[in-house]
């Protein structure tokens, strides 16, 4: 009973497991500069000079740089490794959060927006591919790997505001840059695993095939990491008269969203060691698409807090879904590097044509429309995935 005990622990203190908990810190410490950057610029960017499109293009600008850096940067995480490549973007984070600061003009602020995203994608696929050489509880690794990522954007909107009113934004991101230093330690401390990269070169055309998991993490990160977020105020404009409240409660949506993916990554990677990642991902897709159907029906509140409530286990396994559903389960940087751009580019389109579309077509006829698209692609994705192969198990049999 002892050694099946002994047996059960180990694989949290293997060196693959460490790697995912320790390379998610790195990236929480990271990019503590980047989500300052959310509440202070649209605040503050007029007094620098920025007109509002400006403000809008600075914020949204890193996110189509993940886009096209995903594939080459997971290639180069396959030719150097995972530490090397966390110890480089955790500096050049660094860099960018000092820039941030520096009064040297739009066109400098520009390219450490630029340079934040190659950093990211490094960031990230580096760190996910650590959690996807935890072989017995990936499922756990991701959880914990994606909570861990959540608490760097927490620690900056519960208390940097207050840093930035005390010692001016300059400052702040001074501040925060030397915070994030801790990012670097951190990043040196980290095991090589290079041994578990995959040898095949990760492919543009693979990237961006439109598959049923694609489209899937595609049509939900448009609907709620990009057209819910922006739109959260035209939602919420009936409920609160005064400016002030509006302004407070989409505030308080937004945390409230970054502290869902912290406790649901958590508490569900736990319970990925006695549920299939599978189940619980197909679960919370569903439970996504009651919380757009109920937006649609104009229960507002309740429909935010289910999609933003659910959407978390998505955005926490569908990198491991992706993995697991690939052809030969060998590549694990190609199925990460995939599902990663996918999402990026579902939020940057959401975000981009999000207010546009509550405009035009109105806040209930969009939901549905998204709610259909959401369960039109779950469909596909079920059929492909879950029901061929069961009844490719079952002919086995």
């Amino acid at each position: 009973m002892l050694l099946n005990k002994s047996i059960r622990f180990s694989k949290f203190r293997s060196s693959s497991f460490r790697g995912a908990i320790v390379s998610s810190g790195v990236v929480a410490f990271a990019g503590l500069g980047d989500a300052l950057l959310y509440p202070v610029l649209p605040i503050y960017g007029k007094e620098m000079g920025f007109s509002v499109f400006v403000i809008g293009l600075l914020l949204s600008v890193n996110r189509f740089v993940r886009i096209i850096a995903n594939t080459p940067i997971a290639n180069i995480v396959a030719k150097f490794g995972m530490r090397k490549v966390l110890i480089i973007c955790s500096g050049l984070a660094v860099i960018t959060t000092i820039f941030y600061g520096i009064e040297w003009g739009l066109a400098s602020f520009f390219i450490a927006r630029i340079l934040w995203g190659l950093s990211y994608s490094g960031l990230k696929i580096a760190s996910l591919n650590y959690a996807a050489q935890v072989k017995n509880a990936s499922g756990l690794a991701f959880g914990i790997s994606r909570s861990i990522n959540s608490l760097g954007a927490l620690f900056t909107l519960l208390f940097c505001p207050m840093l930035i009113t005390s010692v001016g934004v300059k400052n702040g991101f001074f501040t925060v840059a030397a915070i994030s230093l801790v990012g670097v330690i951190l990043a040196f401390s980290l095991p090589s695993l290079n041994t578990g990269l995959p040898t095949d070169r990760v492919k543009t055309y693979k990237t961006f095939y439109p598959d049923p998991v694609n489209l899937l993490v595609f049509i939900l990160s448009v609907g709620i990491d990009g057209i819910l977020v922006v739109a959260l105020s035209y939602l919420l404009m009936d409920k609160y008269s005064s400016t002030d409240q509006l302004l407070a409660f989409v505030a308080f949506y937004l945390l409230l969203k970054r502290l869902f993916l912290f406790c649901l990554s958590l508490i569900s990677g736990i319970l990925t060691l006695k549920i299939q990642v599978i189940k619980l991902f197909n679960f919370s897709i569903v439970a996504c698409f009651l919380g757009t159907l109920l937006i649609a029906f104009n229960y507002i509140t309740a429909g935010i807090l289910l999609a933003f409530l659910f959407n978390a286990i998505v955005v926490t396994f569908s990198p491991l879904v992706a993995i697991q559903l690939q052809k030969g389960r060998q590549n694990s940087l190609q199925a990460i590097s995939s599902v990663s751009t996918w999402w990026d580019l579902g939020a940057a389109t959401g975000a981009f044509v999000g207010i546009f579309l509550v405009e035009k077509l109105g806040s209930q006829n969009l939901f549905f429309i998204l709610s259909f698209l959401i369960v039109i692609l779950f469909i596909t994705f079920f059929n492909k995935y879950i029901f061929q192969n069961g009844k490719a198990d079952r002919a086995a049999l």
